[in-house]
């Protein structure tokens, strides 16, 4: 992922990363899994196993996490890398959080007809709809995985050609080569929260540099 995000900067700066499931025992992340009503989020760790957890269950590990960088003298602006919606979050530095960025840049589109849509379990298709009914858009929402190869990827491309004009793939799984897929597959533009987080970052920090 942050390769990714490096390729598209174009100010040197020191990443920071902390993960929310870092240290966790098998035990202790099945205790994050989705309750009843509660969204869910899907992930992978470290060593690529795809893990299913609770939006609510992980808010006080994330808050936890964004503390301790907002702590770090060093540290001038904070990034959450995950598209999925989340309540305000304590933080006294700059904390950009990508569904409203993304949610932003749907809602300043005019789309004639279908916004295509890629989540990663067809189980979040419903409340991500509903997440996004007020903006208007006729929507197609497809549940294929990121961590599951590029084919269900080239797959899910194919049956969106010719039924959308633009496609939003809703996750941070989803890389550059992915976005790639889609868009040659389509013919249509993708909007790829990787993408869109990484140039919003280095116009940010360009802006502190060109202060300074």
């Amino acid at each position: 992922m942050l390769s990714d995000i490096r390729s598209l900067m174009t100010t040197d700066v020191q990443i920071v990363e902390k993960g929310a499931l870092d240290d966790l025992s098998p035990a202790e992340r099945a205790d994050l899994a989705p309750e009843a009503h509660d969204e869910m989020l899907v992930t992978r760790m470290r060593d690529g196993r795809e893990v299913v957890l609770g939006r609510n269950r992980i808010l006080p590990r994330l808050q936890h996490r964004i503390t301790e960088l907002d702590r770090e003298a060093e540290v001038s602006l904070i990034a959450l890398l995950c598209s999925g919606a989340f309540p305000p979050f304590e933080c006294t530095k700059p904390l950009i959080t990508p569904y409203q960025l993304l949610r932003g840049v749907l809602a300043s589109m005019s789309v004639a007809g279908r916004v295509g849509m890629m989540v990663p379990s067809a189980d979040q298709i419903q409340p991500i709809m509903a997440g996004y009914a007020d903006l208007g858009h006729k929507m197609l929402v497809m549940g294929v995985s990121p961590f599951a190869g590029r084919e269900g990827i080239a797959r899910a491309a194919e049956t969106l050609r010719g039924k959308v004009d633009v496609v939003f793939m809703n996750c941070f799984g989803y890389d550059l080569v992915m976005k790639s897929i889609v868009r040659q597959t389509t013919g249509k533009p993708v909007i790829l929260p990787r993408s869109l987080l990484a140039r919003t970052i280095d116009d940010l920090l360009n802006g502190f540099c060109s202060r300074e």
